[in-house]
């Protein structure tokens, strides 16, 4: 690792060693000053600055070593520029400086735009990785608190209607039991795929826990939420693990009431699930006909 970190500052060495057998060939300047040769030098000193904090400010080696790149170039043309103070040199030699400089501080910024994006994508996936359920790939309960609250909040500004249901899977406690939880995870990956394959882009669904789900729809009305939730309920019994099990879903739908908070909502809809398990399960309950 530390070799790693001494090749640019090598790389440098060299570069510096061979303009300078090169540089010597030409007269003194003779009338220069030390600070004009000071001032040029403490530019010199800015791109080995720059690769030390390289370690600190890139986490992605590719945009890291192009700043790298970046400042070994800005380095050969601010030491030629020295030279230049130096030594009176003509042709092209007496011009890279010129061109090397800005050609580098170029090189750099490109790839601290890569860096910058590079470290939006990290933290968008992470972001993501913490609002989702690894198992089904729905959203987590964390999440639910946080988004439905903002969802209720617009829903009474703009005046629409949201519905949500809750949802638990009869019998499900069979699987594990017979199965184990590695036949009963697959159930769930399933039931989130058939969740999410069902609802549309404008809605939200969320795995509450366990064998228990929560979607959010959007300006929708009671009628509509009950006219998704039979048909996401029909397809669950069409899967063959889940009529092999005589697994099924009961689900209750609840419609956002004016100043009511989500967890009152939550609760409501969760009411209407359970009136469903009463009443023989596989079947959806609306809140507002019990």
């Amino acid at each position: 690792m530390k070799s790693k970190v001494l090749i640019p500052y090598l790389i440098i060495i060299n570069i510096s060693l061979m303009l300078l057998l090169l540089d010597m060939r030409y007269p003194l300047v003779e009338e220069n000053t030390a600070w004009d040769i000071i001032s040029e030098m403490l530019i010199c000193i800015q791109p080995l600055i720059w690769i030390f904090c390289r370690r600190i400010g890139f986490r992605e080696n590719s945009s890291g070593n192009l700043y790298t790149v970046g400042a070994i170039i800005f380095y050969t043309g601010a030491f030629q520029n020295v030279m230049d103070e130096v030594y009176e040199m003509e042709g092209v030699i007496s011009q890279i400086d010129k061109v090397l400089m800005p050609l580098g501080l170029v090189v750099i910024s490109t790839a601290i735009v890569l860096a910058f994006g590079y470290e939006k994508r990290v933290s968008s996936y992470i972001v993501e990785k913490s609002i989702r359920d690894p198992l089904t790939g729905l959203y987590n309960r964390h999440y639910l608190e946080d988004k439905l609250n903002d969802l209720l909040d617009e829903a009474e500004e703009i005046r629409c209607e949201t519905a949500v249901a809750f949802i638990d899977i009869d019998n499900f406690k069979r699987v594990n039991d017979t199965e184990g939880h590695r036949k009963g995870d697959e159930l769930l990956r399933y039931i989130g795929e058939l969740i999410k394959s069902s609802i549309r882009r404008t809605d939200y669904a969320f795995r509450y826990g366990g064998d228990e789900f929560l979607i959010v729809f959007q300006n929708t009305t009671e009628e509509v939420a009950l006219e998704i939730m039979e048909r996401i309920k029909e397809k669950l019994k069409k899967n063959v693990l889940v009529h092999n099990y005589q697994l099924s879903m009961s689900s209750g739908i609840a419609s956002y009431q004016k100043a009511e908070n989500y967890r009152e909502l939550i609760h409501r809809a969760d009411q209407a699930m359970y009136h469903s398990k009463i009443m023989g399960k596989d079947r959806v309950t609306v809140a507002s006909m019990f």
